[in-house]
């Protein structure tokens, strides 16, 4: 049974910003921000929904600003900071990492360089083998604000992608890599893409995610094996070397009008 994810980055959407929001959107399972979104957003929607919140820090530290608290900074109430962690949700056993902030443009503390990127992931590794040795998958969802490099990026300086978040989808090949980061206003550009065994998805401002449990070991033949549940048909099918990004075949999510 697939779980259901809200996910959200970037703005505040005046149709998830809404008192209706329990009715229409009570089935959803966790909510994952993608950076730049006020405290008080990530708080609405922990308290709405009655859900797990997970997020990572945008570049602009918006998570840890309350408004009319002159600039305070804290936590999220109701929420989980996943900036350079490794966790399992406990409800759903998913496995979710995170990678906060963007590439360093005008300095700020979100703001990173390629080798600073890489020393993050370097100490998630560690944990990324151990569930790959526990749980067969080393990752479900991969959750950060900046895309990879050449996957849904943008050719200026801000909005290009990390070269070390492309090489960690290589590498752990999770089955979901939610970003925000880069504004989609134009609907006719493409939202998600396919990389190696990676749906990427932009969810800016908001996107209802569609998530296959064991959908990560399922597209790796050398990990089905060791599992005790079945696999679905053709979900062995693995594209062989890495493969260029492309528009995917099955998004496996839904966004209301």
């Amino acid at each position: 049974m697939p779980f259901q994810a809200l996910a959200v980055s970037d703005e505040v959407d005046a149709r998830i910003h809404s008192a209706t929001l329990r009715q229409r959107m009570g089935h959803v399972d966790l909510v994952v921000g993608c950076g730049d979104l006020p405290a008080a957003y990530l708080e609405f929607l922990a308290d709405a929904l009655d859900r797990p919140v997970y997020f990572v820090l945008g570049n602009h530290q918006e998570e840890l600003i309350r408004q009319g608290e002159r600039g305070k900074r804290f936590q999220p109430l109701g929420g989980t900071d996943l900036g350079g962690r490794v966790m399992r949700d406990p409800a759903s056993g998913l496995i979710l990492a995170g990678l906060p902030g963007s590439p360093r443009y005008g300095g700020g503390p979100e703001q990173y360089t390629e080798v600073e990127m890489s020393w993050m992931i370097a100490r998630m590794t560690p944990r990324l083998l151990w569930n790959r040795l526990r749980h067969g998958r080393a990752l479900d969802v991969l959750v950060s604000h900046a895309p990879a490099r050449d996957v849904g990026d943008r050719p200026d300086h801000a909005h290009r992608g990390f070269k070390a978040i492309r090489r960690f989808l290589r590498r752990f090949r999770p089955a979901y890599h939610l970003h925000g980061h880069v504004h989609l206003y134009d609907r006719s550009q493409p939202h998600a893409m396919r990389f190696g065994a990676t749906e990427v998805i932009n969810v800016f401002p908001y996107r209802v995610v569609e998530i296959e449990p064991f959908a990560a070991v399922a597209s790796d033949p050398r990990l089905v094996a060791r599992q005790s549940f079945p696999a679905e048909p053709g979900a062995n099918a693995v594209p062989t070397g890495e493969r260029p990004a492309e528009p995917t075949r099955r998004l496996g999510l839904e966004r209301p009008p």
